[in-house]
């Protein structure tokens, strides 16, 4: 693949002594390439030697299973809808390692060479990773068959030191992270992550003669500590193109077929694959996307427009170094063309592209991915021979053992139609049981007419995003002027029906807490300029929720030049921009405008209205979001006013890349966990069906009989007023009467709603009978949905464009 003999020589040298060291986790003798032996010729192989033939490898894929080990119900989504997991816009039951497990075993039987890997993020999303911390997910994983997995970025929530605790106590299968360097233990570090003890660049497993090398390129987008040098965990992040090329060039001559396990998000695979050469598959993580069909996209491109080169680092050369300078004979050329400025320590090295095929597989344990390859050791050519690039054809063809012919991909849906492992059943049961002992999940905190989404239609805040801000705005003890949250960091939506404490732990898994902090006008524009640029690269759809502020995020119009100097577009991925090439800089084509916090003392109907004397317009300045003909005018920032804002310690910290909050000094924890706040917002609401006319102390409609309520939509609710008809499902009617003045109207829906929620408590009990009679799940239900608050636009869940996307 145009590789000099010297340069490869150098690069094993380079390896052989890094694994020297404890930084790899490696010793020299488990290399190949460092040992005298060339174990090519010691393993059986899959055709006869010298013969071409066709092999088939079935590779099984999962990823970001977030602690979702038990099934769980979820509404269903369009894209959940097309990939077959349930009905659009119905509430369906699905996940569940042990459901996982029957399909991978399932599919391992029907397969002849068949291997599992995971792309990570196994930890965190579910209650039972904040009372175990971990511990179940890596024994389920270890039940699962996992061959290997790449380590991800939640791994880390519990810290360093918890994984490595977790995976060397019940972790079974490869761990790896090609592109963390770890720092060697000492004595005089507490808490040492230790990391580097339980994981590996790379494994290599045989299956029926088939050498395959999983390489493990973890996450370091949403890791933004691992920047700071020295940090807590012992990392130092390595180049993720320059890392991925080293271990496929150390690799390839001792394996059939490379496979890049990956929590990088798409983008980054892609980045990847196009300035690398000899990869052949990437499982990838992260976005929590299914890819179907797999994507498959050309290696050996880092100028798209002119492929057939990239840039490979030079092991001859100290990075730390001075530069070559190409003026010297004996270093301009030696391995390929170099370009002192861009790429000083690399050379442009030639190279034959190659379709290579990017697969990811979804995420919460919904969906279980089958990648069925067709591989052949029959080169082909498509260059005369005597040409240089006839050349490069051998030269690939005599490293790349087989390549990949044909694929085939499957999603399989993971509902509640798939049966469950009985192994991992009861591998599970004792967390189950203390969970139900020391956290009553099943407790109630409200009632959800018709759900609540996390993310809007139309890009901007959604109607679960403007609920939570409105929770962490309002707190008592906090109630500062506006409130940012990540919209990534709310992970479920609110499911129609009884809302409990676990899908309140399913909507906000984390355990942040609070910050508050004071930000001047200039702050708070570089706040919500960054929200903008790292909405504009996720399709344009709002990163943040918040509430007392309205902002315009623009993704595309505003080309405005920073302060980052530059010399190709990817020295500008911090900013998010492009580099302008004649100056140097980059240039960012997204940014906040109209931004406005609080309300000035103005009544409006129109913009104008809001006008200062002899100022600027203020486009969106009349608010009318109440949806009355008049409003009241916004309060645009002043740069040197100062604003309190409440977001959570992650992003207070740096996370997400809000650089601009991490070096507030004004920051205060207030320790209230922004999930302890939400249930609290939700529990403080009125019941559906209150309305201050209906002259009760309570609020709802007084009655003695349904008909009294005025429509179907509602009950009259009292005690005994309501009895259970026998059937598959819990269905409640009505008998009697009420008491004068004892009943009050009640939405049917959560009457009987409520009572199925109670009825479903009771199927586990070992004398169901005996459950169901002291609950009397219909006229409990009653009784309950009086003072179950109610989950709608009351409380603020609608979407009011308070942030709102142009350029979609």
């Amino acid at each position: 693949m145009g590789i000099t003999a010297r340069f490869r020589a150098a690069l094993l040298a380079g390896l052989c002594a890094l694994a020297a060291t404890a930084g790899l986790g490696l010793s020299a003798a488990s290399l190949p390439a460092c040992s005298s032996t060339d174990s090519k010729d010691t393993i059986a192989r899959p055709c006869p030697d010298g013969q071409p033939c066709q092999v088939n490898l079935t590779l099984l894929h999962t990823s970001d299973i977030h602690s979702r080990l038990f099934p769980y119900d979820q509404m269903i989504t369009q894209v959940d809808a097309t990939l077959g997991l349930g009905d659009i816009n119905t509430v369906a039951n699905v996940g569940g390692v042990a459901r996982m497990a029957y399909v991978i075993n399932r599919e391992r039987a029907r397969s002849n060479r068949v291997l599992h890997l995971d792309s990570g993020d196994c930890f965190q999303g579910a209650p039972i990773f904040n009372f175990f911390a971990g511990e179940p997910e890596v024994r389920a994983m270890s039940a699962l068959g996992t061959d290997a997995a790449v380590i991800g970025n939640h791994e880390f929530d519990r810290g360093a030191q918890n994984v490595a605790t977790q995976f060397q106590r019940w972790g079974n299968f490869a761990l790896l992270a090609a592109n963390y360097k770890f720092e060697q233990a000492a004595q005089d570090i507490p808490n040492f992550g230790r990391i580097g003890s339980v994981s590996r660049p790379f494994t290599v497993l045989n299956t029926g003669g088939l050498r395959v090398a999983a390489i493990g390129m973890a996450n370091l987008s949403s890791i933004t500590s691992v920047f700071d040098q020295p940090n807590k965990m012992g990392i130092t992040p390595l180049n993720t193109v320059d890392v991925a090329q080293f271990y496929v060039d150390l690799l390839r001559p001792y394996v059939d077929l490379v496979v890049m396990v990956t929590h990088l998000g798409l983008e980054v695979d892609q980045r990847m694959v196009r300035n690398t050469t000899g990869i052949d598959v990437v499982l990838g993580g992260h976005n929590h996307v299914v890819i179907n069909p797999p994507q498959q996209i050309s290696d050996c491109s880092s100028d798209p427009s002119n492929p057939g080169y990239v840039w490979t680092i030079d092991p001859t050369l100290d990075p730390t170094g001075k530069p070559p300078d190409d003026a010297d004979p004996a270093l301009a050329g030696e391995l390929g063309e170099r370009d002192p400025i861009n790429h000083p320590f690399a050379f442009k090295r030639l190279c034959k592209p190659r379709n290579v095929i990017i697969a990811h597989s979804g995420s919460f344990s919904k969906y279980v991915g089958r990648l069925d390859l067709q591989l052949t050791n029959v080169p082909r050519y498509e260059y005369p021979e005597g040409t240089p690039q006839h050349q490069i054809e051998v030269e690939a063809a005599q490293l790349n053992g087989f390549e990949v012919e044909t694929i085939k991909y499957t999603a399989f849906p993971i509902d509640a139609t798939v049966p469950e492992d009985p192994v991992v059943v009861d591998m599970l049961q004792p967390y189950r049981r203390v969970l139900d002992n020391v956290a009553d999940l099943d407790i109630m905190v409200g009632f959800s007419p018709g759900g609540s989404k996390r993310i809007a239609s139309n890009g901007g805040d959604s109607p679960l995003g403007n609920v939570v801000g409105n929770a962490i705005w309002l707190r008592l003890g906090i109630q500062t002027d506006f409130s940012l949250t990540n919209s990534t960091g709310i992970r479920a939506d609110l499911n129609p029906g009884p809302v409990t404490i676990e899908q309140i732990y399913n909507i906000f898994p984390f355990d942040n807490s609070i910050t508050k902090m004071q930000l001047s006008g200039l702050e708070v524009q570089e706040m919500f300029d960054f929200s903008a640029r790292r909405s504009a690269s996720r399709g344009c759809s709002s990163q943040i929720q918040i509430a007392g502020a309205r902002v315009r995020l623009n993704c595309t119009s505003c080309a405005s030049e920073t302060d980052v100097t530059c010399t190709v577009d990817e020295d500008c991925n911090a900013v998010r921009g492009k580099c302008n090439t004649t100056k140097n800089l980059c240039v960012v084509s997204a940014c906040a405008e109209q931004v406005y916090i609080g309300h000035t003392d103005k009544t409006c109907s129109t913009d104008e209205e809001c006008r200062e004397p002899n100022g600027p317009p203020l486009p969106g300045s009349c608010d009318k979001s109440a949806g009355k003909p008049t409003g009241r005018c916004l309060s645009p920032i002043k740069p040197t006013n100062l604003y309190e804002l409440a977001t959570s310690n992650y992003l207070a910290g740096g996370g997400s890349g809000f650089r601009v909050l991490q070096r507030n000094t004004t920051q205060f924890d207030t320790k209230v966990q922004q999930r302890d706040a939400l249930i609290d917002y939700l529990r403080a609401g009125k019941p559906c069906g209150y309305d201050v006319n209906n002259g009760t102390d309570d609020g709802l409609k007084a009655c003695s009989a349904d008909s009294d309520c005025g429509d179907d939509a509602h009950v009259c609710a009292c005690a005994g007023h309501a009895a259970e008809v026998d059937g598959a499902t819990v269905t409640c009617q009505s008998v009697g009467t009420c008491d004068a003045g004892q009943g009050r109207c009640v939405l049917k829906t959560c009457r009987d709603q409520v009572a199925q929620f109670h009825s479903r408590r009771c199927q586990g009990a070992p004398d169901q009978t005996a459950c169901k009679t002291p609950i009397a799940a219909c006229a409990l239900a009653g009784e309950e949905c009086k003072i179950l608050s109610c989950i709608d636009s009351t409380i603020g869940s609608f979407t009011d464009n308070r942030v709102e996307m142009i350029g979609r």
